[in-house]
Order: C-alpha cells, then structure tokens, then sequence
C-alpha cells in the first residue's frame, strides 16, 4: 500500500470501472451501472485528485499494478471511495485498505467516519463496524440510483 501519485490516476481509474462494472451487478441494473461507471473522460478530474491536498488516495497494488484503492476526505470525515479490481475482490485488500483509511482519520483527529456505499458494498462495511444511517438516492445521466449512508465512531 502506498500514497496514490498523478501518474496511478489510469489505474485507479480502470479499477472502479472493472469493480463497478463486475461487482454490482446484483444490487444494480445495467442501466444503472452504466450510468454510474464514469468513462475515460473522468481521468483528468482523477488525476487532479491525486494532486490535492484535500484526499488522501491510497492505492494497493500488486507489484507495481494497481488492485484497488481508496480515499480519506478528511475535512468532511469521509470516505469518498473504496474499491478493488474484481480479480482481487474478497481477498482483503478492501479490509487493509479501510483499516489505513482508519487510521490516517485517527491521526488527524477524526472521531467518526462516513461512507455512502453501495448496495451491494454495504455488508463490507456492516462487518467493520459500520453502522446505517440512512438511504440515499442519486441521479446520474437521468438515472435514479440508490446508496447506503453508513457511520462508525473511531477509537484509538
């Protein structure tokens, strides 16, 4: 695991692609994953995100490759995202990833975490702690999809 550089922006971005695209296809419709999936296009706001100081972007990688990542918005006590390469799924790089997340947030003095999941990512995070909050809807494209707030108070 390391901190995510402007150059991983292509990987990181593939990533939530292939896990989008593979992982929630039980919770959500084509149609909704279509929409939700952000295309090529998205690589120029990724890379600029590697760059500030608002994100801490951790990327786990296999040798020199990229199999997943995640990202600490510490201002608003948040985890912005957390995804792994499907080919990877359910082999804890998620786990260690969310512990790192975790910890970083400790350090800077966070008490509590949230994180809008996806439904098919909710359990994940119910088996670290995570409690639900709330259901939340968004629209991508036209296209209504529906999330999980989920929290959890961090202890040192």
């Amino acid at each position: 695991m390391r901190t995510a550089r402007p150059g991983d922006a292509e990987a990181i971005l593939a990533v939530k692609q292939a896990a989008i695209a593979e992982l929630s296809a039980s919770a959500y419709t084509r149609q909704q994953i279509e929409a939700w999936t952000p295309d090529d296009d998205a690589l120029t706001e990724y890379r600029n995100a590697t760059e500030t100081d608002g994100f801490q972007i951790l990327v786990a990688c296999d040798d020199e490759q990229v199999v997943g990542y995640g990202v600490l918005n510490a201002e608003s006590d948040r985890i912005e995202a957390l995804f792994v390469h499907p080919h990877r799924a359910r082999s804890g790089i998620g786990t260690r990833l969310l512990g790192q997340l975790e910890s970083s947030a400790l350090l800077i003095g966070c008490r509590a975490l949230t994180v809008v999941s996806s439904r098919n990512a909710t359990e994940f995070y119910e088996l670290h702690g995570y409690t639900r909050v709330e259901t939340r809807s968004r629209e991508i494209d036209g296209i209504e999809l529906e999330f999980i707030v989920l929290s959890k108070q961090l202890t040192s």
